[in-house]
């Protein structure tokens, strides 16, 4: 139950800490729904995702576990059909000029979206764990 806890509690400020940073990811400002999202985000990951990955197991066999990362963005698709304060939309990155370099401005489409966020989320969450982990 502890372990439940925690993971909630990671997974509800890794939903935080993403959406602050990245504009394709839409998580409510309360406090409450917040929490709420990170518990059900947790369960999800405990039930669903062993599945997922049961089902995407011929495919990350074939392509040596090269598809790995379609399982985090199944349960993020997953997880914004049950959640609907919790979304993820396509925007355009402004573009950046500094010094002679320019960056032009990018359209970061729905799926290329998903991908991005379900990268940052386990990237945030693997590193608060691993930083609350050490001994």
């Amino acid at each position: 139950m502890r372990n439940f806890i925690r993971n909630s509690l990671l997974n509800s400020f890794s939903l935080f800490a993403v959406a602050t940073f990245y504009p394709g990811l839409i998580v409510p400002q309360q406090l409450q729904q917040l929490l709420w999202a990170g518990v059900i985000f947790t369960l999800i990951n405990v039930l669903v995702k062993p599945i997922v990955k049961l089902f995407l197991l011929p495919i990350n066999l074939i392509t040596l576990g090269l598809f790995r990362w379609l399982a985090n963005v199944l349960v993020l698709l997953f997880l914004t059909r049950i959640i609907d304060t919790i979304s993820v939309i396509s925007f355009v990155s402004p573009s950046i000029s500094q010094a002679g370099f320019t960056i032009p401005s990018l359209n970061i489409n729905l799926a290329v979206s998903y991908i991005l966020v379900s990268f940052l989320l386990s990237f945030v969450f693997n590193l608060l764990d691993n930083l609350l982990t050490q001994d």
